[in-house]
């Protein structure tokens, strides 16, 4: 009797067997695809041991833990579930996906999440350990947020990154900052050349980037000299999106003269937004103005000879003069809109050396 022909692969190389392991809250079947190189009936045999498994699992109230899932597969689906929806296009695509896509799956990609131990995760810091600290900050909170939502849904036993720390090797880029006397001189130059307003009242309110361009003239109360900070703007495909302050940050801000003064300085011509679009019932896109910024200080490098500071560094700038002038890090704090204290005293406990040369001057006349 001649021996049965063996039966051919059906995908590819292998034999897959497709098999019923669960229903959806609506009642519909959730199939699964189960492989073998060596037959279907050995993939009818891992679909059915997967089945068992899960039974007992449900049966005991124990953790059902699906041990064929890859760090890559999973942070993929982590991208477009937890993160796309919830963070506007300019985070998601250059921290989220840009460590994803850079740093992560590089590392870990192919591997099961249930294989990634603590020591897998502290060899990967060590060899990245060239990145600045910003990098390998955002490279942590990316992979804590992909493996806890593993866990919470049953694709891993534990974070690895639980007692982590990234540290960088990296010496740290200085902030670069005006003095006083570059502070006011900038500032006379904007009024003189009735140019770029949103520079003094950057230099003289620390708003975010974003948080100045959401601005709207209702905002501004000239009575009582302040500015509420109620939305943040963004970039993304095709326009612009109006979000709430970073970390929620609402907050009323005390206005000086002179960001008083800007604030009057800039045309009304009826738009509800203070630096409108081209459509003028929206804001000015970020990256737009982000481009005029850097133009009109090249102009003020080669005119009054400042260094040419970006948006986040004039922000800086106003912090850094709260402080030389002694207000609190609580008060400075609150009005930046920084989510914790920690940022604010990691930023701003340090002196600059003008300052603490100023203030030393008694001690070393008396001592010389």
């Amino acid at each position: 009797m001649p021996r049965k022909k063996k039966e051919a692969p059906n995908h590819g190389k292998y034999y897959e067997v497709k098999a019923v392991v669960g229903h959806r809250i609506d009642g519909r079947p959730v199939y699964k695809s189960f492989y073998s190189k060596v037959s279907k009936e050995d993939a009818r045999m891992k679909a059915q041991t997967y089945i068992t498994e899960k039974a007992v699992a449900e049966e005991t109230g124990t953790a059902f833990i699906e041990k064929s899932v890859t760090f890559g597969k999973w942070a993929e689906r982590w991208l477009e579930v937890y993160k796309k929806p919830t963070v506007d296009e300019t985070t998601y695509t250059h921290t989220y996906r840009y460590v994803v896509d850079r740093f992560l799956l590089p590392s870990f990609g192919p591997a099961l999440l249930t294989s990634i131990r603590q020591i897998d995760i502290t060899a990967f810091f060590a060899e990245h350990a060239y990145l600045s600290q910003s990098v390998l900050d955002k490279c942590l909170l990316t992979l804590r947020g992909i493996f806890d939502a593993a866990i919470e849904n049953d694709l891993c036993y534990k974070n690895p990154c639980g007692r982590i720390k990234a540290v960088s090797a990296k010496k740290p880029a200085v902030k670069q900052v005006y003095t006083a006397r570059q502070m006011e001189t900038l500032e006379e130059y904007c009024f003189q050349t009735r140019q770029m307003m949103e520079v003094v009242i950057l230099l003289e309110t620390g708003l975010r980037r974003g948080e100045l361009l959401g601005l709207k003239w209702e905002d501004v109360d000239r009575r009582q000299k302040t500015v509420s900070v109620n939305r943040s703007v963004a970039t993304v495909s095709g326009g612009v999106k109006i979000n709430p302050p970073k970390w929620g940050s609402y907050r009323v801000i005390p206005l000086s003269n002179r960001a008083l003064d800007a604030f009057f300085r800039i045309p009304n011509e009826g738009t509800a937004y203070i630096f409108p679009g081209r459509d003028e019932d929206m804001p000015l896109r970020p990256d737009s103005w982000a481009t005029k910024l850097r133009r009109f200080m090249q102009k003020v490098n080669t005119d009054l000879g400042l260094p040419e500071l970006s948006a986040h560094e004039l922000r800086h700038t106003f912090g850094t003069n709260l402080r030389r002038n002694g207000v609190d890090l609580y008060t400075i704090q609150k009005v930046m809109g920084h989510k914790d204290i920690d940022v604010t005293a990691n930023t701003y406990v340090h002196n600059e050396i003008e300052v603490l040369a100023d203030r030393m001057s008694p001690v070393i006349r008396k001592n010389s």
